[in-house]
């Protein structure tokens, strides 16, 4: 992959990839620079994982301690993506036969504004029209009238879904490349960078 405009990229071989895994599920001291991302998203065999880092208790609150019936708890074993994301960076890795290999994306100053290739973002909705009970630790179980269902690390109120609105936004960013002998812009990466509620 070339440079990218924006932002530096790192490859995490499988050591580091556990390593990371084993400080967000409490099973290793190691702190390995995770306090400096906000969210968490796993993607499992199982079903889907949302975290939230407190730096006050300077550990990560997953989903699957506060609604274990709805997110799984994160292993190597069952683990297929995972994504630590905040403000200015993001690791993300995945499962593949040989362990876990994954890449860690850095924002940088931008050095042209003018530049077609300079970084973009996006707002995406999340699922959910409505709450399903209440919040417990920070953490909102929300669903949709087809029955689809997660735990967001997010404090919602029925007020926030009034009439069949869905607030939930994950903001994304991505990098893009250019073919020099086309012309062609095409996205090279992409990173999350927060979720959130977006108040009408």
């Amino acid at each position: 992959m070339n440079r990218l405009e924006g932002c530096r990229i790192e490859m995490l071989d499988n050591q580091a990839c556990q390593a990371i895994l084993g400080r967000v599920t409490g099973s290793e001291e190691s702190e390995f620079g995770v306090n400096t991302f906000s969210w968490l998203l796993a993607h499992c065999h199982d079903g889907v994982t949302w975290g939230r880092y407190e730096s006050s208790n300077r550990c990560w609150q997953l989903s699957s301690n506060t609604f274990p019936d709805l997110s799984p708890k994160i292993s190597s074993f069952n683990l297929l993506e995972i994504r630590l994301f905040g403000p200015e960076s993001e690791i993300m890795f995945w499962k593949t036969e040989r362990g876990l290999s994954g890449r860690c994306i850095i924002d940088r100053p931008i050095e042209d504004d003018n530049s077609p290739v300079r970084p973009g973002a996006e707002v995406r909705i999340l699922l959910g029209d409505r709450t399903i009970g209440t919040p417990r630790a920070g953490f909102t179980r929300v669903g949709t009238a087809g029955g689809m269902e997660q735990a967001v690390p997010l404090v919602c109120t029925e007020d926030d879904f009034k009439y069949g609105y869905w607030p939930l936004r994950l903001r994304v960013q991505h990098y893009f490349e250019l073919d020099k002998e086309t012309g062609a812009v095409r996205v090279a990466a992409t990173r999350l960078v927060e979720v959130f509620k977006e108040v009408r």
